[in-house]
């Protein structure tokens, strides 16, 4: 990201709740050893931090993303549902520098 922006390149977000890694459950049934499956279970602690917050997992994925130095974030969203989530997001706005750390600490733990 610090090498696009020194180059004035504009930055895409992408897959801000990893295929649903970072959701509170998968819509699709998946093998235990798909690399999808993998990731769902490295997030545990992602999840887990969300529900010590109250919060939605896949709105505080994509708030996140929104947070980061990005120009754009591709949302990838299947129906209403999850468009609905991705505006209450947007809505809720960038995190707090506090927040985020807690976040990377439960996604680096596990």
């Amino acid at each position: 990201m610090a090498a696009a922006r020194a180059n004035r390149v504009a930055i895409m977000g992408i897959r801000a709740v990893q295929a649903g890694a970072l959701t509170a459950t998968l819509d699709r049934p998946l093998p235990e050893d798909h690399p999808e499956m993998r990731d769902y279970a490295r997030a545990a602690g992602f999840r887990d931090l969300a529900a010590e917050l109250g919060d939605n997992p896949a709105v505080l994925a994509h708030r996140y993303a929104l947070s980061l130095d990005i120009d754009t974030l591709v949302l990838g969203v299947k129906n209403r549902r999850e468009l609905a989530e991705c505006v209450a997001a947007a809505e809720a706005g960038p995190l707090p520098p506090e927040l985020i750390a807690l976040i990377d600490r439960a996604v680096d733990a596990r």
